[in-house]
């Protein structure tokens, strides 16, 4: 009995040798991959269900951008309003200046020059 050999025969429905070790990781990572896909929607449809109650502890009465004016890549000139004042900043390059407050007339009227004022009839 030392010659003989034992040999294995697969049964006739199964697929051949090797093959299993093949599809069943390519199924593990298709299944990883739709699960993936699925959470990212599930989460899209929680979060917007969710935005409307984040975004009203966020907003505030008295501080809040009215206009934004771009002036160049950087640079952002930005009407703002703080209670009932209006203010005017300009952000982006290497600092940030606020402007003033444009409210108020006698700041109007002391940066216009009096060579440039016209008359009303």
């Amino acid at each position: 009995m030392s010659g003989t050999a034992a040999t294995s025969v697969a049964p006739a429905g199964d697929l051949p040798a090797g093959t299993g070790a093949f599809i069943m990781p390519w199924l593990v990572y298709c299944g990883s991959f739709v699960l993936v896909i699925a959470l990212i929607l599930l989460s899209q449809k929680v979060l917007k269900r969710l935005l409307p109650y984040v975004a009203a502890r966020r907003q505030t009465r008295h501080l809040a951008v009215l206009e934004s004016l771009a002036l160049d890549q950087r640079r952002k000139l930005s009407l703002i309003r703080c209670g009932d004042k209006t203010g005017v900043i300009l952000t982006g390059g290497g600092t940030d200046v606020f402007l003033g407050w444009t409210d108020d007339e006698s700041t109007l009227e002391n940066t216009l020059p009096n060579s440039t004022m016209v008359p009303h009839d």
